[in-house]
């Protein structure tokens, strides 16, 4: 039986609870950026671009049908990518490989809950924004087209 999203939500949420250190979440997502394989370069279109993001952020959804997978890559910007591209695979953590309906289950505020949200520079706030909602615009769409 595969993980659930409700599994993945507590499985952060409990991470984010252990971290006794303010910094611990930073470094948390440096290790994911670092960790996360990137996309291939040949998937980087602009139509992929994330807008709002200070760096180029790029999210390439491919549906089969039940559900939704997500490639994911950051590029330089404005200030360091990595903070962006751990931000993007804790995004991924949670949705990818899920349903499109379960991916439109999840509350919106989870990420301010586990306090994502404290000290993230604005223009990274908008672009973390930026890039849930493009999750969730795909996650609708392909909702639709399988319920057709």
């Amino acid at each position: 039986m595969s993980e659930s999203i409700v599994d993945r939500q507590e499985k952060i949420r409990a991470k984010f609870a252990s971290f006794t250190d303010p910094d611990d979440k930073w470094k948390f997502l440096l290790d994911l950026a670092r960790e996360h394989k990137g996309m291939d370069a040949s998937l980087k279109a602009e139509k992929f671009i994330i807008q709002g993001c200070a760096s180029t952020m790029y999210l390439v959804p491919k549906f089969d049908g039940a559900k939704i997978h997500f490639e994911m890559d950051v590029e330089g910007g404005t200030t360091n990518p990595l903070i962006s591209r751990g931000l993007g695979a804790l995004a991924l953590q949670i949705f990818n490989d899920m349903a499109p309906a379960d991916i439109l289950s999840v509350d919106p505020t989870f990420f301010q809950q586990i306090g994502l949200n404290v000290g993230l520079s604005p223009t990274r706030s908008n672009g973390f924004a930026s890039l849930l909602k493009q999750i969730y615009l795909y996650a609708r769409v392909f909702d639709a087209i399988s319920k057709k």
